[in-house]
């Protein structure tokens, strides 16, 4: 009985402890708020209810609590306490190996220190001398990122104060996690306002103490237009360094942190601009003159006193396409490019396998000055510009006066409908590939939009130069992966642990060995590496032939993948060009695993699915195939996907969707219309590259149909000029026979 008294008991204090506990959880604490930040009573309050969370604070998230403990402490005037707790948070794991960790909360450090001052002089003196002790004990490195730390004005910040306080304080009550974030506002504010004026002067003199900048050169080219550039230099490094340059079209104005982080490693770095861009008065043109002007910028850089006459250059997308529009005229004082997720201008943009893309224009609408990004991302507008077009059945040559902007680009663009001397002509040709003899690390992805003119650089410069000495390096990676660095997801397939690589790291490993005689960088096995999605593995070859040892041949027999091919037959589609019911809704893009194919996306599309795989084997390369049709008109777009439906049903899509238009599918350079009726032959090439382990116990699902919505350039399949074609041209609908003798070739190992 004893026992069960005691054990009673023991039950009837656990509660109390837990109801104890759930109540001071959910404690709030009373705030009066005066009215005005600035009235004298509002700090009075603040600093109470500062005093009041500090008695009873706790948090078993160690990081959260350092973080909260040490503003609160400094706040309260304790500052000894507070720059304790702060020295504490920068020990964490969590924040090893930062290239700012020791100043993590430097403007908390700088504040309170000059508050323990005892010096009898004016604050700012006080804070000043703080500040000056404190640089000559950080990195170079951290100091790059000094001015991050104040960067918040205090205007903003008293801003979010007032509107916490609107949204957050109900009856004069605040509970424990809302009370914390006010106070730790509250002495941002009054960090920002006492010392941002002092700090930011101090900032940028320790930037121009550290660098050589000038963000404002404006070069004279020999036609007498103009090229606006900045550079910057590291004053502690060597007198004279190689020089990496990025060539853009894309604004992004004064130099910033990470050009200064690459200037550390001991380069020069220089950003410069296509013509009309930033600081230069020229007209906008995009992709017309970059095989001049790169190579005037290169002759600029090596007069400078800095230059040792040795250029990289860096860049992606279109920043990838400048670098061989330089290569089709080399420099002698260019040794190296980087290319990544390269614009194959004719090849995937503005047009792919010779269609156009609506989306030509929204980009050709941010390409100015400044550019702005705040028009390309006006979804509603582009929805309304696209949906319009798409419901209207309006000519495609008419999409810019729908956006309400003429823009003689954009007509340019459409009068070359082929892959002809124009488009030719700003890269380099089969006699520029063969003199190309500089070392070229080559970067692209299987999701990169831009991967078929990265692929198409790389591959005309192995046909025309047997000495190439070109390197790739391709993942699962989309288009701003490539460039801006790689993401543990993409669309919602999470890559593999060992496809998360540093690729700015790997470029600089690569501009060592190229510019500074450095040892290779080691990710690099040999000239072609690439990712095996499913493997947690890079593999590597000599070169892109080597990477399978065979092809898998499946042919489309109604609705199935065979390996053999059946009696000749073929399936029948209807595809009516006068039904405009399926307009865009968002540019949102398809994911890359999902449990389903949406019914929107399988509109006008046949499925072809293959047995259950008994064993797992490798995708290695680009697909192949041949359409064998026959239509009642003169023309069409295909477009085909290759998926893996995984054992447990989800889709893994396996690289960039292809589309073609069949009348430029036997030669891009000319026009060949289909013959109504007649069976016709329409090669698959110029698909994406991927790699992937198929698992065992999925299938390969092939999605097959015609190009028709918002956001393409539709094909109504007369043989007249695609970019002229409207609505009056979709009266009859298109009748498709696939033949079973059409095939998929898979290279496998």
């Amino acid at each position: 009985m004893k026992i069960q008294i005691n054990f009673l008991l023991m039950k009837i204090t656990l509660l109390v402890l837990v109801l104890f506990s759930l109540n001071f959880q959910s404690q709030n604490y009373y705030f009066k708020f005066p009215g005005n930040i600035e009235d004298r009573s509002f700090d009075d309050n603040i600093k109470r209810l500062n005093d009041d969370i500090l008695r009873t604070y706790k948090n078993s998230d160690k990081i959260k609590f350092n973080d909260n403990i040490f503003r609160l402490y400094i706040l309260s005037g304790n500052y000894k306490k507070g720059l304790f707790y702060l020295n504490e948070l920068k020990t964490f794991p969590k924040y090893k190996g930062l290239d700012y960790q020791e100043i993590i909360g430097i403007q908390f450090e700088l504040y309170a220190l000059s508050r323990l001052s005892s010096d009898n002089k004016p604050y700012r003196d006080k804070f000043e001398n703080t500040f000056n002790g404190k640089i000559d004990s950080i990195s170079d490195k951290s100091k790059i990122y000094l001015g991050e730390f104040f960067k918040y004005t205090p205007e903003a910040l008293k801003n979010d104060i007032l509107k916490f306080i609107k949204t957050d304080i109900v009856n004069d009550s605040i509970s424990e996690s809302n009370a914390i974030k006010l106070c730790r506002y509250y002495i941002s504010y009054i960090i920002a306002k006492e010392t941002n004026h002092i700090a930011l002067p101090l900032i940028k003199k320790v930037d121009r103490e550290e660098y050589t900048i000038n963000d404002s050169v404006i070069i004279k080219t020999k036609s007498g237009n103009e090229i606006s550039l900045g550079f910057l230099k590291y004053k502690k490094g060597e007198s004279k360094v190689p020089t990496i340059l990025n060539f853009s079209i894309y604004n992004r104005g004064r130099l910033n942190n990470n050009e200064r982080l690459n200037s550390l490693r001991g380069y020069a770095i220089v950003n410069a601009y296509s013509r009309g861009v930033y600081l230069s008065h020229d007209q906008i043109t995009p992709f017309e003159f970059e095989i001049e002007d790169v190579n005037e910028v290169i002759d600029w850089i090596t007069k400078q006193s800095w230059s040792n006459g040795k250029v990289g250059m860096i860049g992606g997308s279109y920043d990838g396409f400048s670098q061989w529009a330089a290569a089709k005229n080399l420099h002698p004082a260019l040794k190296t490019i980087i290319p990544s997720a390269s614009v194959g201008f004719g090849i995937d943009f503005p047009m792919y396998n010779n269609c156009f893309s609506p989306y030509m224009l929204r980009w050709l609408s941010y390409v100015d000055k400044k550019t702005d990004y705040g028009i390309f991302n006006d979804e509603k507008k582009w929805l309304s510009v696209y949906n319009s077009y798409y419901k209207n059945g309006t000519a495609f040559n008419k999409l810019d006066s729908i956006y309400g902007k003429a823009n003689f680009i954009f007509q340019k663009w459409l009068k070359h409908p082929s892959f002809d001397k124009y488009w030719r002509s700003k890269m380099p040709d089969k006699k520029d590939f063969a003199k190309i003899n500089i070392p070229i690390l080559t970067l692209t992805g299987y999701y990169d939009a831009d991967q078929r003119g990265a692929m198409y650089y790389y591959n005309e410069h192995h046909k025309y130069n047997k000495n190439a000495n070109h390197y790739l390096v391709i993942g699962p990676y989309g288009h701003s992966g490539v460039i801006s660095g790689v993401d543990e997801e993409y669309n919602g397939y999470k890559i593999d642990s060992v496809a998360k690589i540093n690729i700015e790291e790997i470029s600089f490993q690569w501009f060592d060995y190229i510019l500074k005689g450095k040892k290779k960088p080691e990710f690099l096995k040999d000239k072609v590496n690439y990712q095996v999605m499913g493997s947690n593995e890079w593999k590597s070859a000599p070169e892109i032939n080597k990477i399978s040892n065979g092809k898998l041949k499946l042919f489309l027999n109604k609705t199935k993948l065979e390996e053999t091919e059946s009696k000749l037959a073929y399936i029948s589609q209807t595809v009516n060009f006068l039904e405009r019911k399926d307009t865009l809704q968002s540019f949102s893009d398809e994911k890359i695993l999902d449990n389903k194919l949406s019914p929107e996306y399988l509109k006008d599309r046949l499925i072809f699915e293959s047995n259950v795989f008994e064993n797992s084997f490798e995708i290695n390369g680009s697909f192949t195939g041949n359409l064998k049709v026959s239509i009642n008109k003169k023309d069409m777009d295909v477009i085909l996907t290759v998926y893996e439906k995984l054992s447990s049903g989800q889709y893994l899509k396996l690289s960039h969707e292809y589309f073609a238009r069949a009348s430029y599918s036997k030669d891009n350079t000319k026009r060949n219309l289909l013959r109504p009726y007649v069976v016709e032959n329409i090669p698959i090439k110029n698909t994406f590259f991927t790699s992937r382990k198929v698992e065992k116990g999925s299938k390969l699902i092939v999605v097959l149909g015609i190009r028709k919505s918002a956001d393409v350039q539709i094909n109504y399949g007369t043989g007249k000029d695609v970019s002229e074609e409207t609505m009056a041209d979709a009266k009859e609908p298109l009748e498709i026979k696939w033949y079973n003798n059409s095939y998929l070739e898979i290279p496998v190992i």
